[in-house]
């Protein structure tokens, strides 16, 4: 049995002395110093070996080994490719490489991204220090892999420093990156809003409503855009389509009730049309009213609305409730005297419209 063994180990050794002698001499001592630690030396000897023996795949392998040791990530990426275009030898070794170093160039980003976001003076050297960093990191996952996440706070980080060009231009790469997910277009949305380009921010929403149609905040700004384009109409019904998709989101009835309001507002409008798009603003404002008892302007617009569509008790209970709630409103109070005067009790008019002057001079 030791015969065996003995025969066995010799054989192991032997082909060992084959494997190594198909190695030119540069790219052996290469590796023994690679696998001994001398990083600086392997990597002099491991250039030198891609040099001489360009279509040697090993070569390539060793020095986008060292590459990434030395944290050069895109010679690491350069490297490895060169090694894989000639032969798939090292394929296996090189995705889990790439795998290692992405996780960790990740991580080190959303570390120092968290780290930049919590310095309050963004024109501070620190914070550009900071910034850099996050780039830095997240550019190296980018040449390792295309990643959404990985673009969007690169283009946020550009954002902290107020360089719009930097921050398009990641925003844009978020979305080739993932065009399906909606908070990539909805960052473009914001980007065009903050730019008052509000068509171009309306065409980013509705994409992202293409990815995800029931998204409440898409939808709020899609509507948001609209209006502030001056599309009135098109924003209406895009608000109307966003309460019947999240009816429980209080923005949304609101928005669309101060929209209707407005255009009821609007000077020599037919008064018929005129009393349909109040009623409609009553019945929407009524709607975010009840998700949310203390929208203080509901008080005031909804009240006022109820007064000229001669809805005295619906105004009364409102307006009442709304003294309660917010006791130190002035204009609150003067609404109610308004209702207290048309339904002709001078006295509790009288006493309400003392308190919101009073309130007005404190």
């Amino acid at each position: 049995m030791r015969k065996y063994t003995a025969v066995f180990a010799l054989l192991l050794f032997t082909l060992s002395l084959v494997v190594n002698a198909c190695r030119p001499p540069e790219l052996e001592q290469a590796v023994i110093d690679y696998n001994a630690g001398r990083f600086d030396n392997a990597y002099e000897e491991v250039i030198t070996a891609t040099e001489k023996y360009p279509d040697n795949e090993e070569a390539w392998y060793y020095l986008g080994e060292i590459e990434g040791r030395k944290g050069n990530i895109k010679g690491m990426i350069e490297a490895y490719d060169k090694s894989l275009a000639l032969k798939n030898t090292y394929q296996q070794q090189i995705e889990q490489s790439k795998k290692n170093y992405y996780g960790k160039a990740y991580n080190d980003g959303v570390s120092s991204y968290n780290s930049m976001i919590k310095i309050e003076d963004k024109e501070s050297p620190e914070a550009k220090k900071a910034m850099e960093l996050v780039v830095k990191n997240f550019q190296n996952v980018l040449l390792i892999q295309n990643d959404y996440m990985a673009n969007r706070l690169i283009a946020l980080a550009f954002q902290s420093i107020g360089d719009d060009e930097k921050t398009l231009e990641y925003f844009e790469l978020a979305v080739k990156a993932n065009p399906d997910t909606v908070i990539a277009w909805t960052d473009l949305g914001y980007y065009y809003q903050r730019k008052k380009e509000f068509q171009k921010a309306a065409d980013q929403f509705k994409k992202g409503l293409e990815a995800a149609p029931d998204d409440s905040d898409c939808l709020i700004r899609y509507a948001e855009s609209l209006d502030l384009d001056e599309q009135k109409d098109a924003a209406i019904e895009a608000y109307k389509t966003a309460f019947e998709k999240s009816p429980t989101e209080k923005a949304i009835p609101f928005n669309l009730g101060l929209l209707l309001f407005k255009q009821s507002m609007i000077p020599d409008i037919d008064e018929e049309k005129k009393k349909e798009l109040m009623e409609e603003s009553a019945f929407y404002f009524g709607k975010a009213h009840a998700i949310d008892p203390e929208i203080k302007e509901i008080y005031d617009l909804l009240g006022t609305l109820l007064l000229q569509l001669n809805k005295y008790e619906e105004a009364q209970t409102l307006l009442e409730q709304g003294v309660e709630i917010f006791p130190d409103s002035s204009s609150v109070w003067q609404t109610l005297s308004f209702l207290y005067a048309k339904k002709g009790d001078k006295k509790k008019a009288e006493e309400a419209f003392n308190r919101s002057k009073q309130l007005e001079e404190e």
